[in-house]
């Protein structure tokens, strides 16, 4: 259990390094957002996938069930955010930093609701967690080209 805490926490730290060095405007990073930002957005989504997805969390827990929908337009919102931003690399216009920074957190929200037990928490609790979580992918969507 500690070494998990342990490990969690140097994850946390590389994070904020990464995201402190990524905003700091080194060009020679930025250009790298598009490969390595994108790969790490994807990585963190798919861990995200991997355990079934915001749907498939509320799907396995029985008073959660009929909330499921909600975490399938999660799903699908944070996949075109990553969608949007691989689409900006595409189109050769550099995502910033802090977009990247922005959609990470995102993602480590959405990854958050993993960690912790649903026993612990309260039914709505978790909803207003998750309305919050799609409240805020959709202000960022809103903010991005479609």
């Amino acid at each position: 259990m500690r070494s998990s805490i342990s490990k969690g926490l140097k994850n946390l730290l590389v994070l904020a390094l990464y995201t402190l060095i990524l905003t700091s405007g080194n060009t020679a990073l930025a250009a790298d957002i598009c490969r390595d930002g994108l790969k790490e957005l994807q990585g963190s989504q798919g861990t995200i996938q991997d355990k079934g997805g915001i749907w498939g969390y509320l799907e396995q827990t029985q008073s959660l069930r009929s909330e499921s929908l909600l975490g399938l337009q999660i799903d699908g919102k944070l996949q075109r955010l990553i969608s949007t931003f691989e689409s900006l690399c595409s189109e050769g216009k550099t995502p910033t930093g802090s977009l990247h920074s922005q959609i990470l957190g995102l993602l480590g929200d959405a990854r958050m609701v993993f960690n912790r037990s649903g026993d612990r928490r309260k039914k709505e609790q978790l909803l207003e967690t998750l309305n919050t979580l799609k409240k805020n992918i959709e202000e960022l969507l809103a903010k991005l080209p479609s």
